[in-house]
């Protein structure tokens, strides 16, 4: 028997009270002579043996209380011999990505990660974690190692893509500070690691990776597009010698035809596909033995595969009142996508309907003259049903005017402007966002850009992303309904800064607007990563909740890429850092983390709160037969 909060049995002192005053409570017994005592020889007299038993087990009971609920609170469990011989902890980190769903391969992961779990050094306790685009620990370090085996059995590959910094950060918090193992099970996709990514893990946690092997030759539709009246597929062959492909082509569920084609070793090619018109389509390609997931691929005809962003601006000119911000969209980003523009007026907006103004991906407010009630009424709309809105603080926008379009509790207050000596500069504060993922690896371009005028923002339900070299908030995430809304302190076309004649303005504003599109995707066209809540994380046709649209919901192509890191490419994007303190609460130690899991399990201290209540119980019953 162990305690998790042994300090608590100090409480067990207190069952002395009840002894102290019975011991009090006594009395000498006193002899009184009474002449006639003969005439109570009838009378009934009550046996003082009797009643001081009863006195006896009163006492007894009290006291069981006052200790049991001291054991209750010191949480009592069974321990057993291998958490208290627990030196250390050991995480499988099992890859799940789609690039595991050829024939054979998931298998042969899980019975690697079987044979790491029974490699394990003898007094680690096992853990599991799960990892694709997220990372899940499926089961916490134990001691029971049947219990790590059958969360490896219960896994099953998904269609997410690999991201080995989720992967190892989640291992590292379930190892805590403490010695420990990460056992990296991967097929060391290359794509895992983003550009610029290095992920620090405490120093005392050492990872190893266990390859899957090599994947085997494969078939992926790429890409799906329109010319005239005709589909054209794109279809990759990652392998080492050139393939013949056949194509089937269904259009609203109901089969349109077939093509084939012939795609060159370690090459792409574009397949016309027969004539067809509908509302949606979906084309597959036979690949028995390749990558599965990405066999299929999922089309809405109608609508540009590019997300729309409205920018509001004092007349809804873009290339008078928004000209930066429109060639920052329009221009291709990092991955080569772009954004469809369109602008206008507060007063224009405000004559919309919610229909309207839900066929935009994002909002930017560069103005908030004309936008009156009814115009902030429906933004707010907007933003609760799940819509994104970035919210500059120029001269044109007023801050009272713009919280309430947003619906979110923002505070803004233009500071004076200062000399180009004083110009502030601005630093992430959490280089780990979406919007700063793309200057991971050189943040420090940032700083070059000069703010000669700023506002003080902040709100309630923000939080900072960036500030600026004197303290103040650059940009914040606030909190509103479903929807999500960032607040920029300056301008965005030059007149406060000097942003747009920076090489990292379009990045910027490009990242910042694909956060903001979140889950309301590129047009009609969504990866399986970034789908709402609530729908299966799987590609196919789907209507997304509080929107009667369908769109295609396709696997992310770059998990199709056969390109593969070797072990010492994969350990130098991990770098070694000292543990810093368990923010979830949860202990460092792992023989105290499996003390916790056993206490947890076990619950013996609902036992002794029973007992406890059935001593006070038949301790009211004898009280009330001895008075």
């Amino acid at each position: 028997m162990a305690f998790l909060s042994p300090l608590f049995l100090l409480g067990a002192l207190a069952a002395a009270i009840p002894l102290v005053l019975h011991l009090l409570r006594r009395e000498p017994d006193t002899t009184v002579r009474f002449a006639a005592v003969d005439m109570l020889q009838h009378a009934p007299v009550e046996h003082a043996e009797k009643r001081r038993l009863r006195e006896l087990m009163l006492l007894a009971l009290r006291v069981a209380a006052l200790a049991l609920l001291a054991v209750a609170f010191a949480r009592p469990f069974l321990s057993s011999s291998l958490a208290g011989a627990a030196t250390g902890a050991t995480v499988i980190a099992l890859d799940t990505s789609y690039s595991l769903s050829a024939p054979g391969r998931f298998a042969r992961a899980q019975q690697l990660a079987r044979d790491a779990i029974a490699a394990a050094p003898r007094g680690h306790v096992v853990g599991v974690v799960t990892f694709a685009d997220g990372a899940t620990v499926v089961q916490a370090p134990s001691s029971d190692r049947a219990l790590a085996a059958s969360a490896v059995d219960a896994a099953g590959v998904g269609y997410g893509t690999t991201r080995y910094r989720a992967a190892l950060t989640t291992a590292a918090d379930a190892i805590g500070g403490g010695e420990g193992r990460i056992i990296v099970v991967t097929d060391l996709q290359a794509s895992g690691w983003d550009t610029g990514d290095l992920v620090g893990l405490p120093a005392r946690a050492q990872v190893e990776v266990v390859d899957v092997g090599v994947p085997p030759p494969n078939l992926a539709l790429t890409g799906v597009r329109v010319s005239g009246d005709r589909l054209i597929a794109t279809v990759r062959n990652v392998g080492p010698t050139a393939r013949d492909v056949r194509l089937r082509l269904t259009v609203d569920g109901k089969p349109a035809g077939e093509a084939v084609g012939r795609v060159d070793a370690d090459d792409s090619t574009d397949v016309p596909l027969p004539a067809a018109k509908g509302t949606s389509a979906s084309i597959a390609v036979d690949d028995p033995e390749g990558i599965q997931a990405d066999d299929a691929r999922y089309f809405v005809f109608g609508e540009s595969a590019r997300p729309l962003v409205l920018v509001v601006t004092n007349a809804g000119d873009l290339n008078r009142d928004a000209f930066y911000t429109q060639q920052a969209l329009l221009a291709a980003g990092a991955d080569g996508a772009a954004f469809d523009v369109a602008g206008a007026s507060g007063a224009k907006l405000s004559g919309w309907d919610s229909v309207t103004l839900g066929r935009h991906a994002a909002v930017i407010v560069q103005s908030t003259r004309g936008l009156d009630q009814r115009g902030r009424e429906l933004v707010a709309e907007y933003v609760r049903r799940g819509g994104g809105v970035l919210v500059t603080s120029g001269l044109d926008v007023d801050a009272q005017v713009a919280a309430g379009a947003v619906g979110a509790a923002v505070e803004s207050t233009a500071l004076p402007p200062v000399t180009a000596a004083e110009a502030r500069e601005l630093a992430p504060a959490d280089v780990r966002h979406p919007v700063f993922r793309t200057f991971a690896s050189n943040v420090a371009t940032l700083g070059l850009v000069k703010f000669r005028r700023i506002a003080v923002a902040r709100g309630s339900s923000c939080h900072a992303l960036a500030r600026f070299s004197s303290g103040e908030a650059a940009l914040l995430e606030c909190t509103a309904g479903e929807g999500r809304v960032l607040v920029w302190a300056s301008d965005l076309e030059g007149r406060e800064n000097d942003f747009p004649v920076h090489a990292t303005f379009v990045p910027f504003i490009h990242e910042v607007v694909t956060f903001l599109v979140g889950t309301r995707g590129r047009g009609r066209d969504l990866l399986v990563g970034s789908l709402p809540a609530g729908l299966p994380a799987e590609p196919g046709l789907r209507t997304l909740p509080g929107d009667a649209r369908v769109v295609a919901v396709n696997v992310d192509t770059r998990e199709s890429d056969g390109a593969r890191l070797t072990s010492e490419q994969f350990a130098a994007s991990i770098a070694p850092r000292q543990p810093a303190p368990d923010e979830a609460g949860s202990p460092a130690d792992p023989r105290e983390r499996e003390a916790r899991q056993q206490e947890a399990r076990q619950g013996l201290w609902r036992y002794a709160i029973l007992l406890m209540m059935a001593a006070l119980a038949v301790e009211s019953v004898i009280a009330a037969r001895t008075t």
